[in-house]
């Protein structure tokens, strides 16, 4: 996240600010590496890869912001997260689905899903879920 990419127009600098409720400096230089490393799998076409990383770093974004306002979910996990920042009222009802969206899609990578090419990720939607993080990010 050198500057600005051309698939988010978004800064470093602001993407730090919008996430300032990560306060462990090494959570936040994985955040940032996984970021890069998902856009850059998108642009080489490792589609699988991009939307791992960015389900991943969208999964771990939700959880610390959930901590930061001290809000535990019922469950340590992804849809968990999702429900309950909406419950609280944390996410516009768009990025609910979006975030929802993610985890759905992140969730077709498991090999057994893919029973034919239809069912593959593709350059499209890993393109999607790394801009995905920037649209939650910017409802936080």
């Amino acid at each position: 996240m050198t500057g600005s990419t051309t698939l988010t127009d978004v800064s470093k600098n602001k993407f730090g600010r919008k996430i300032k409720f990560v306060t462990d400096k090494f959570k936040r230089e994985v955040i940032f590496r996984d970021v890069e490393h998902a856009y850059a799998q998108s642009k080489l076409g490792f589609n699988k890869s991009a939307v791992i990383l960015a389900g991943s770093v969208v999964e771990e974004l939700l959880r610390l912001y959930l901590s930061s306002k001290n809000i535990i979910p019922k469950k340590n996990s992804f849809e968990c997260y999702i429900d309950t920042c909406e419950e609280n009222g944390l996410l516009k009802s768009v990025i609910h689905k979006l975030s929802d969206s993610i985890r759905y899609f992140r969730n077709l990578v498991h090999l057994e899903k893919e029973t034919e090419e239809k069912h593959s990720i593709s350059k499209s939607a890993a393109m999607w879920a790394v801009a995905s993080i920037f649209m939650i990010v910017n409802d936080f």
